[in-house]
């Protein structure tokens, strides 16, 4: 029904925004398959399928370099933990190199969006769609948003039969955090964020979203922002409005790949003290006194398990729980992996950080190489997707999310080739595609 392009960043936004969270099928020797994975997989093989009139764009050497690194990785680990960890509780299983196997073809699948995004979104019209389809999205998306701020976030249980998550954890301020089909209030707040970049980009361009001015979207986004009750969020939005309203494209650009690079060496920064978490805390101690004790129990744990990383630097402990810390005396696991930096740290160690971190961070830098110094539309739209892949990149320090939209991101960005100026009203046109109905 749709263009390739349109059907494709269409099938993506809608598996990952309505098909059930937390829901895995793990099948002996086979990849465990979740809502993304299906979404990911049938995504393309149905673009590889229906084909694209669109020249193929140059991603740099380094996106494939990274992306080989990260799926031998598992593969990697396997052979330096194929042993049983022994606790008070029991023994915990060794990371075998058939169990590398299967989590290498996780996260073959896992890169399938990557893939999408380089072919078959990587061209001006293919961004310009990206770029309008996360807002649109979102605005039709926060109808059963606003419910859930009403009645408690109940939509999943209802259509799906479970929470995907731990109820209490969406009360928040004397109300909930809505959720709807996504795996945590935190996850759609991120979102919003997102959608929010994207419309001030769209806004910046003096574009209309659903027949509506951007600018007027935008307004929206940011009240919808505020009463998902996410402080994190709510920061990502304030810091980068004005960025993007009083600041040239290059600049966005030049600002995701240093918080890349920085997101990169973290597990260093951190290790040997140089990240200011005393002032955060500090900080988070001002909010509230319920957000300083969470924010501080969560630096005790994540030390505890960067000292167990530390011991299996290179390629780390593998899946299993192994990176995990356990009670000495009952064997208990007794840690919370809030972030997906520590268990991407732990597990695979430098190599399978380095190869995930570093594959986003040359996507970025890619884009740094094409967006020029001009304010064309094609430049302030490949430049507003990159700030966009930053909000998502940033996060993933404190949290850890679903990476397919992360991976989609950064295979539209990717391009070596510098992007050529356009008129607005041909780009417009171009992004005026069909929205299919999403409920």
């Amino acid at each position: 029904m749709l263009p390739v392009e349109a059907a494709a960043i269409w099938s993506l936004l809608a598996g990952y925004l309505l098909l059930p969270s937390n829901m895995n099928v793990d099948l002996p020797l086979l990849p465990p398959i979740d809502k993304m994975t299906v979404a990911a997989l049938s995504t393309f093989l149905l673009c590889w399928m229906k084909g694209t009139q669109t020249k193929p764009q140059r991603p740099p050497w380094l996106i494939y370099l990274f992306g080989l690194g990260y799926i031998l990785s598992p593969i990697f680990t396997s052979f330096t933990n194929s042993y049983e960890l022994q606790t008070a509780a029991g023994s915990i299983p060794g990371f075998y190199p058939l169990d590398g196997l299967k989590i290498a073809g996780r996260q073959v699948i896992s890169l399938l969006p990557l893939f999408v995004g380089m072919r078959f979104l990587s061209s001006d019209r293919g961004r310009a769609l990206l770029l309008k389809s996360l807002p649109t999205a979102l605005t039709i998306y926060s109808l059963p948003m606003l419910l859930e701020l009403r009645i408690s976030p109940q939509l999943h249980r209802i259509v799906y039969g479970y929470h995907p998550h731990e109820f209490q954890q969406q009360v928040r301020a004397g109300g909930y955090r809505p959720v709807v089909f996504t795996e945590h209030g935190l996850a759609l707040a991120l979102f919003v964020a997102m959608g929010l970049v994207a419309a001030l980009v769209l806004a910046r361009l003096k574009w209309r979203i659903l027949r509506v001015p951007a600018g007027t979207i935008a307004a929206y986004l940011g009240a919808l922002l505020v009463l998902c009750k996410s402080l994190g969020s709510l920061i990502y939005g304030l810091l980068l409005t004005p960025v993007i309203l009083f600041t040239r494209p290059r600049a966005w650009v030049k600002l995701g790949c240093a918080l890349s690079l920085l997101v990169c060496a973290y597990p260093l920064l951190r290790w040997h003290g140089l990240v200011p978490v005393h002032f955060m805390a500090d900080a988070a101690a001002n909010v509230s006194a319920d957000r300083s004790q969470s924010f501080n129990q969560r630096l005790h744990n994540e030390e505890q398990l960067l000292a167990k990383a530390n011991e299996k630097p290179l390629l780390g402990w593998g899946t299993w729980g192994r990176n995990r810390i356990y009670d000495r005396y009952t064997g208990r696991d007794i840690s919370v992996t809030d972030g997906q930096w520590i268990i991407q740290f732990g597990v695979f160690g430098w190599f399978g950080y380095l190869s995930l971190f570093g594959l986003l961070s040359a996507a970025m830098f890619g884009a740094l190489r094409s967006v020029g110094y001009q304010t064309s539309s094609p430049a302030i739209i490949q430049a507003g997707l990159t700030l966009c892949l930053a909000v998502y990149l940033v996060d993933l320090i404190p949290n850890a999310n679903s990476m397919s939209l992360t991976l989609l991101l950064a295979g539209a960005v990717a391009t070596s080739t510098r992007v050529r100026s356009a008129r607005p009203s041909r780009l417009r046109k171009a992004a005026q595609a069909p929205v299919p109905a999403v409920s």
